[in-house]
């Protein structure tokens, strides 16, 4: 990415605008190897494929504006006649349309809704690392505070029983001296009032590259991620009578060449809308799912704009989701120098909630990064070890 490139407006998203080309990359694809426990999909590579069925055709009940067309060029309802909104709407009036229309969605707190247990044990995991808490190996101790002695001791993992786990990531750590630099690059951006391209750039680009490839273009595993200001949301996935939305980076899940959940992917994706496995259709998303997506604005700027994207694009994913194993879909909205963690859960009824918000990490400050680096590698974990398999449980393994 460059630091200079233009910023485009988004054709259907006129909320924040961005750079015209996505950085491209052809990471190398190492041997992984999928958990024993994990649902397999070789068995479903040679049978029969059911019809796909998309959101607009069978999950709109009793709707004004259902269609059997899966496209968004539908005749007006009674709600697009005098209740639709679009993105030059207030987002009082946007937020208060999601909320009742079927396609949108409801946003909540994690300290007011029920959520599932493995969401509340990874949400738990990331506030004692956003909190600075026992996150970083007590052997780096001397080295870290002779370079920062406002580090505090506390966030020194010095317990035995997690020690061990807590010094298995030291050598992922990057070195002070890049936190250091990435702080007072990131500080320079604020000062300087940077538009949102530099923030991605040459802040947060670099954090995703830090964490998730081995040099800046090569992945070191089956997860990488994209940025990808311009990938709409597929027509039969779009919610009704209310504006689409994008994002800006998303993580994905690279199959093993030629594994059988390669080959299922691509049976499966023959009957989808757009011919894709999720619910975008933008270079490689065709092919490679998504597994958490990140909105990024300037500090101070539309904190309202990002809840109302990540909600629209998280409810657009889960009408492209087949069965009940994915139970939740994680965000992350980044707003300056801050990260924070969202998810996205069903409620009683079926519909999206988004729930908002935990502290991950931050960019004004030494620890702060560090807290952010290490709670990305956390979530790293979490889509290799159990987003995929709950992936290849509800779309890969149901196939008949």
């Amino acid at each position: 990415m460059s630091s200079s490139s233009r910023k485009r407006s988004r054709p259907d998203d006129n909320d924040h605008d961005h750079d015209n080309n996505e950085a491209s990359s052809t990471p190398a694809r190492s041997d992984r190897q999928i958990d024993q426990d994990t649902p397999r999909a070789s068995k479903f590579a040679q049978t029969r494929l059911p019809e796909w069925s998309p959101f607009s055709a069978c999950h709109i009940r009793n709707s004004p504006s259902r269609t059997s067309s899966t496209s968004n060029q539908s005749a007006p309802s009674s709600q697009s006649r005098h209740g639709a909104v679009s993105n030059k709407s207030s987002p009082s009036k946007q937020f208060r349309n999601a909320e009742l229309n079927e396609s949108g969605f409801s946003v909540g707190n994690f300290s007011r809704h029920a959520h599932p247990e493995n969401l509340k044990n990874l949400r738990l995991e990331l506030r004692d690392i956003g909190a600075g808490y026992g996150f970083l190996p007590a052997s780096l101790e001397s080295e870290l505070r002779a370079f920062d002695f406002e580090i505090p001791p506390y966030a020194f993992d010095k317990n035995e029983a997690t020690r061990a786990k807590t010094e298995a990531t030291a050598a992922s750590l990057p070195s002070f001296s890049w936190i250091k630099g990435l702080v007072d690059r990131a500080v320079v951006c604020q000062t300087d009032r940077e538009g949102e391209a530099s923030w991605n750039a040459d802040v947060h680009a670099p954090i995703l590259e830090q964490v998730f490839r081995s040099d800046r273009f090569t992945s070191r595993d089956m997860v990488d991620f994209r940025w990808c200001p311009s990938a709409q949301i597929l027509p039969a996935y779009r919610p009704r009578d209310a504006p689409s939305k994008m994002v800006d980076f998303c993580l994905f899940i690279r199959p093993d060449p030629g594994s059988s959940e390669e080959r299922v992917i691509e049976a499966v994706c023959r009957l989808r809308p757009g011919q894709s496995i999720n619910h975008t259709d933008l270079g490689n998303f065709c092919k490679h799912p998504i597994a958490l997506s990140i909105e990024t604005k300037r500090p101070g700027e539309q904190g309202e704009s990002a809840t109302l994207q990540m909600g629209t694009w998280l409810s657009a994913q889960w009408r492209s989701l087949q069965g009940p194993f994915i139970s939740f879909l994680p965000g992350l909205i980044v707003q300056g120098h801050v990260w924070q963690f969202v998810a996205s859960i069903k409620d009683e009824s079926g519909k999206p909630l988004l729930l908002q918000t935990v502290h991950l990490g931050s960019t004004d400050t030494e620890i702060g990064a560090y807290s952010l680096i290490v709670g990305l590698q956390r979530l790293k974990r979490w889509v290799k070890d159990e987003y995929w398999r709950m992936f290849i449980a509800s779309m890969l393994s149901d196939v008949v």
